[in-house]
């Protein structure tokens, strides 16, 4: 019961991003829109994969790795889409 109520919240999540998403390229806020959106996301990577090196004592390999790994994508996009922010 609890699976099928979390497959329906995450299904209707995905289509609600995806509708608004679809609006929101049509409109001029379309760039600062995909450079927030990227700053979010960023973010997010940076946040919770370092929050799983600190409090997680797993071997370095693989899962420490994949997870710092994880942590540098997210550094990568945010430095990426902060300076194309910042450009134009």
């Amino acid at each position: 019961m609890k699976r099928t109520v979390w497959v329906l919240l995450l299904f209707l999540l995905l289509v609600t991003t995806f509708s608004v998403t679809c609006f929101v390229f049509e409109s001029p806020f379309a760039e600062a829109t995909i450079d927030w959106f990227a700053f979010l996301a960023g973010i997010f990577l940076m946040s919770e994969g370092l929050y799983k090196i600190i409090t997680r004592k797993d071997g370095f390999f693989p899962e420490q790795f994949l997870r710092a790994v994880r942590a540098v994508i997210g550094m990568c996009v945010f430095t990426i889409h902060l300076l194309q922010f910042m450009r134009f």
